[in-house]
This record gives structure tokens, C-alpha cells and sequence, in this order.
């Protein structure tokens, strides 16, 4: 009898044996997986065919004084689209951010080659005149215009389009909320402040004083530093102080970025920034361009060129009918941006933007 009791407990034993190999291959596929995966989301680039573009109804051209012009494509701008080819790793990002939910202080194209590892910044101006069937034509007001959020942004990345002929692959829009808890996040930001800065405003939340010098800015002075604009240069200065504050952000958001504030960023994005750029996106641009970038020699910044600046009475407005403009010339738009923004392989063509010219004479 005991050789026969020994049996079932040595084929118990082979039977747990099998079962530890088995959970052995099977913790080996879920980790071979895992790793796939995980290369597969931080190797893989967005996808460069994801352009915004909302199409618009054509808009009529205001009833204008006699000498006033305006620069419109006789036809769709879409002869040659469908041939042409985007150059490897070039990506146009729109970065844009809001006060009040409604007009965009500030926008600027970023454009990303990651085949060389350069970021090219370059502002537009928030006064820049667009097409668009509203009292006061700015581009700033287009993300209002839509209402805000997704709609606001993809009319926001058309006007551009339109103006500059550079296609908008993706899109953040910043609330001031987002963007001073950000920066309260990494500790402030180190910035020499190049003059006082005051501005005493009925909201409380608009007031503006800060001082002089190299110092910490904390979230809610750098939302006054970027701001400011009560100067000679008004606008234009203000567009190449932000230029130059972002910069400094980001090398000290990378500096100081860490893994266990992943919660905390996507809690603030999830509140106050609209974006269709995925979690997997940003990873990318994070590691892959991002986290390689020598900020003095590979990101450069610029303004948008502009023709002229200008007053116009809006035939149409209901109210606030006289504005002042930012005018675009379309021949000098096509040569900076074939110089400095185009993602086509081909040059873009003056014809195939739509920059308006209403002015009074």
C-alpha cells in the first residue's frame, strides 16, 4: 500500500510544477507586452495627416469706402493640397492663452522639426485683422467667437491657416488658472525683469506691480509679467516679452519636472486647458524633442511680420465700429513663412491665403 500512497503525491507535486511554469510564461508575455507597449508610447510620433481645419462659409466682403482692398482667393485654395508632401518630423503646434475664456492675449506657432531637433516660436499678433462676420475682425477674438473650447480653437488654427498658409497640427489653449498653477508647480520661475511694471486696474485681479530685477516669479506675478503692456512698443513688446518668458519656462519646467507630479499636471490641464493633443503626444514631445533641446541653440523665436497698422470703421458692427488693426501683406507672409514655418516641401503661394484689408483711407 505505501508505494502505491506515494504515487498521487509525487504526481501532485509534477502537477504544482507545471502550474509555476505556467504562471511563469504567462508573467513573462504580460511583461513582454508591457514593454512593447511602453516602446511602442514613447517611441511613436503624432500623426502628421491630423491637421485642424474647420471649414468656414465664405463671409462677404464688408461694404467699404472707395481705396479700401481686400486680399481674398478668387477660388478655394486647394490646387496641388492633395499632391503635396509634409517634410519628415515637421509639426505646427498653436499655443494660445486666454484670460477670460473668450479673447486669446497671447498666440504663437510653434514649429517642431524633430528630424533636426530645432522649435521655431514666432507670435502673431492679437490686433492682426481676419476674415470673419463679426463687429470687430481681430484674430484674438476668434476663440470666442466660436464660443470657446474645441469649436473656438479649431476657428482660431483656420484663421491662422488662412493668414499664414502653414497647416495647424495641433492645438493648447491656457486659462490663466492653468497657467499660474503651472508655474507654482515647479517653484516659480527665475526671470530678470527688465523694468518696473505697474498697473493699477478697478479689477483687482488686472493690477499689475512688479519690480525690476532678477527674481522668482511666482504664478500670479508671471500672469502680471506677461500681461503688461502699458509701454511705447504696447503689443509688439508685450509679444516678444512672452516669447522670451516661455522660453525661460519651459527649460525650468523640464529642470525641474518630476515623475510624481504627473497627477498634479494632468489635474490642471484637465480643468483649464484645451488641447487635442493626447497624453501620448505630449510623452513624445516631451522625451523626444523636448528633453533634447539645447534651448540657446535650437529654439529660436520671432513676431509674425506685419505691413502696417491701421484704423477701420466697420460698416456692419453694431457697436464699437472703429478698431485698430494689425495689417498682414501677403507677399511677405509667403516669404517668411517659406523661410522659417512651411511644413510642405513645395513653397506656398500668395494666392493661397486669405489676409483681409479693410482700412480706412
Amino acid at each position: 500500500m505505501g508505494k502505491y500512497e506515494a504515487a498521487p503525491k509525487h504526481a501532485a507535486a509534477h502537477e504544482g510544477g507545471k502550474k509555476k511554469h505556467i504562471g511563469l510564461w504567462i508573467a513573462l508575455a504580460i511583461l513582454a507586452v508591457l514593454v512593447v507597449w511602453g516602446i511602442w508610447f514613447f517611441t511613436t510620433p503624432p500623426d502628421q495627416n491630423v491637421i485642424v481645419n474647420t471649414p468656414t462659409q465664405p463671409v462677404e466682403t464688408p461694404t467699404q469706402p472707395s481705396g479700401e482692398q481686400s486680399t481674398q482667393p478668387t477660388e478655394e485654395p486647394t490646387s496641388g493640397e492633395e499632391e503635396r508632401k509634409m517634410k519628415k518630423g515637421w509639426y505646427t503646434i498653436l499655443l494660445a492663452g486666454t484670460m477670460d475664456g473668450w479673447n486669446t492675449d497671447t498666440m504663437m506657432l510653434c514649429s517642431v522639426d524633430s528630424e533636426s531637433g530645432k522649435v521655431k516660436l514666432v507670435s502673431i499678433n492679437r490686433d492682426t485683422q481676419v476674415d470673419a462676420p463679426i463687429d470687430i475682425p481681430k484674430l484674438n477674438a476668434m476663440y470666442g467667437w466660436k464660443k470657446g473650447g474645441t469649436e473656438g480653437a479649431e476657428a482660431m488654427c483656420t484663421k491662422i491657416t488662412e493668414l499664414t498658409g502653414v497647416p495647424i497640427n495641433q492645438y493648447v489653449v491656457i486659462g490663466m488658472d492653468a497657467f499660474k498653477e503651472i508655474i507654482d508647480l515647479i517653484g516659480g520661475v527665475e526671470y530678470n525683469v527688465p523694468f518696473d511694471m505697474y498697473h493699477k486696474d478697478l479689477n483687482q485681479d488686472y493690477h499689475i506691480d512688479i519690480k525690476a530685477g532678477r527674481q522668482t516669479l511666482s504664478g500670479s506675478e508671471a500672469l502680471q509679467f506677461v500681461r503688461f503692456r502699458s509701454t511705447s512698443e504696447n503689443d509688439f513688446g508685450r509679444v516678444n516679452r512672452q516669447k522670451d518668458f516661455l522660453i525661460a519656462t519651459m527649460k525650468q519646467v523640464l529642470k525641474k519636472f518630476s515623475i510624481t507630479q504627473i497627477e498634479n499636471y494632468v489635474g490642471i490641464f484637465n480643468k483649464n486647458v484645451t488641447t487635442n493633443m493626447s497624453v501620448q503626444d505630449m510623452v513624445w514631445y516631451v522625451t523626444n524633442v523636448a528633453a533634447k533641446l539645447d534651448f540657446d541653440e535650437d529654439v529660436t523665436s520671432d513676431t509674425l511680420p506685419y505691413a502696417t497698422t491701421g484704423y477701420w470703421t466697420n460698416p456692419n458692427a453694431k457697436r464699437y465700429k472703429t478698431q485698430s488693426y494689425v495689417y498682414l501683406d501677403p507677399d511677405q507672409i509667403v516669404e517668411y513663412v517659406n523661410e522659417n514655418l512651411n511644413p510642405y516641401t513645395t513653397d506656398i503661394s500668395p494666392d493661397e491665403l486669405n489676409i483681409p484689408r479693410w482700412i480706412n483711407d
